[in-house]
């Protein structure tokens, strides 16, 4: 697969696909070094020895020659000085665009997340619909366990934020059961972890409802406030602002208490909506699937907006 990056075609292998990655989250703009760094002044020196010889020494052979050296390493200084700028300035104009690292995200989905889930559930494959198996992702931007601090990161795009990090969840809904997926996916290193399965018998469930729930992380780029008196401890100093906030829930209850907490989206977080869902699209889902497998009412579900989805081929 070729895709334009910065104008330019490039073979999309996975190798390449993993570097430019990291590239979109961890490489800045270049910024032009200064007029005072060492290597440049000791360009400055070496140029203005070439010139001192020139002008006070005798003029003859071994002087020019001198100088052609001193302005040679002159130069030298300067390369060394200004390369590592261009360098710097071509990677970071070879990032791939927000909508590019986007569909890559989508893609993985579908070919990393889907497969993994799939096989985790002994589901059939052939079965398998995009109104029976849903996939809903939500970004990570607390500490959490087999993902390195520097993957959970994200960039501002100007409207919303892309994510390196998501916890991803999965409905599959068969003729008799639910069927729930949970992991972290650390995009970055392609890495799935902390796995977690659960499975309800439509028949006893007893609720689907959508909640607000205040999660109790807190932001991986927070800085506790200093303890102020001796007697407070970080337990007591607790404060708002550092937390991620509330998150838009839906959960799906069975008659022994079990609950199933699906977070659909996290507004305070403001990922992309391309990877947002809105959790009456995934309660409508399943109201309607449990409805059916129970009454067998006949239905029709209601596509969403293309915005409201995460696309699938």
């Amino acid at each position: 697969m070729t895709e334009n990056i910065n104008s330019e075609k490039i073979e999309i292998t996975p190798e390449v696909k993993d570097l430019l990655k990291k590239n979109y989250f961890f490489v800045n703009k270049a910024k032009f070094p200064s007029y005072f760094a060492g290597s440049v002044l000791m360009s400055y020196f070496f140029m203005a020895v070439a010139i001192f010889v020139v002008l006070y020494f005798e003029h003859v052979i071994w002087t020019y020659i001198f100088a052609a050296v001193l302005v040679i390493v002159a130069f030298f200084y300067t390369f060394k000085w200004v390369n590592p700028y261009y360098a710097a300035k071509q990677k970071y104009a070879m990032r791939p665009t927000h909508n590019q690292i986007e569909n890559w995200f989508v893609q993985d989905l579908r070919d990393v997340i889907k497969p993994a889930a799939v096989e985790m559930l002994s589901l059939n494959p052939a079965t398998i619909t995009p109104d029976n198996f849903i996939i809903i992702p939500h970004p990570i931007f607390w500490a959490v366990p087999n993902v390195p601090p520097e993957h959970v990161t994200r960039l501002n795009t100007g409207e919303y934020f892309n994510y390196a990090t998501h916890q991803i969840q999965v409905l599959a809904l068969s003729e008799n059961y639910i069927s729930y997926y949970n992991c972290t996916f650390d995009w970055l290193n392609n890495l799935i972890t902390n796995t977690y399965t659960l499975e309800f018998f439509f028949d006893d469930i007893s609720s689907i409802r959508g909640e607000n729930k205040i999660l109790g992380h807190l932001r991986i780029d927070s800085k506790p406030r200093e303890v102020e008196k001796a007697e407070e401890t970080p337990e007591t100093n607790d404060d708002e602002e550092l937390k991620i906030g509330t998150s838009q829930t839906v959960e799906v209850r069975n008659k022994s208490g079990e609950a199933i907490d699906v977070v659909v989206n996290i507004p305070e977080l403001q990922s992309s909506p391309r990877i947002a869902l809105k959790p009456e699209k995934v309660m409508q889902t399943l109201r309607i699937m449990l409805r059916h497998r129970r009454y067998g009412e006949e239905f029709e579900i209601i596509r969403p907006k293309e915005e409201d989805t995460i696309d699938e081929e």
